[in-house]
């Protein structure tokens, strides 16, 4: 029986990208678990081989997706299609957009920093001691809040503002 070359249709090629997204995401779940339960029973410092596979995995994720004929649009936070337009008012949307999302996505990450604190108090992300143990944490909550919400703040922005601008540009072509 002779083999016939298979060639990859627009389908196939869609189903081989969701069944690896699929599988990043389970990695990404099973790092962040062997994480959080080294970081429980050893403390912050035994998790240094996760995160850097989290973030090598990541990067690769990120560069491998970002081709010059594919634009990943800005969502929002639960996956609603954010305007694409140039004028003021679409931009705006889109901040407030970005806004919103930075402060979810800080929310959730010191809320896990607390309960991991509470779990295992020599996790912290910062560590400002203070005479009281809840001003302690407070202080420490709101630092966290500031930095991760400016960190996700600033990446949303730009990653979404770049991906705007490229839409326009392949759009243009």
């Amino acid at each position: 029986m002779k083999h016939k070359a298979v060639n990859s249709d627009e389908r196939t090629r869609k189903n081989t990208g969701t069944a690896a997204i699929i599988t990043l995401a389970l990695v990404w779940v099973a790092l962040l678990g062997v994480g959080i339960y080294k970081t429980v029973k050893y403390g912050v410092e035994s998790t240094t081989e996760e995160i850097l596979i989290f973030l090598g995995s990541l990067l690769v994720f990120l560069i491998l997706k970002h081709r010059k004929d594919d634009v990943d649009l800005p969502e929002t936070f639960f996956g609603k299609p954010l305007p694409t337009g140039l004028t003021g008012k679409d931009k705006t949307v889109r901040v407030k957009a970005y806004i919103v999302d930075s402060l979810l996505n800080s929310l959730i990450l010191t809320t896990l920093n607390i309960t991991l604190n509470r779990i295992n108090p020599a996790f912290n992300f910062t560590v400002i001691a203070l005479n009281s143990p809840f001003l302690t944490i407070l202080i420490n909550a709101v630092v966290d809040l500031a930095v991760l919400f400016t960190v996700f703040m600033l990446l949303n922005y730009f990653w979404g503002e770049h991906n705007v601008k490229k839409f326009h540009k392949m759009m243009e072509e």
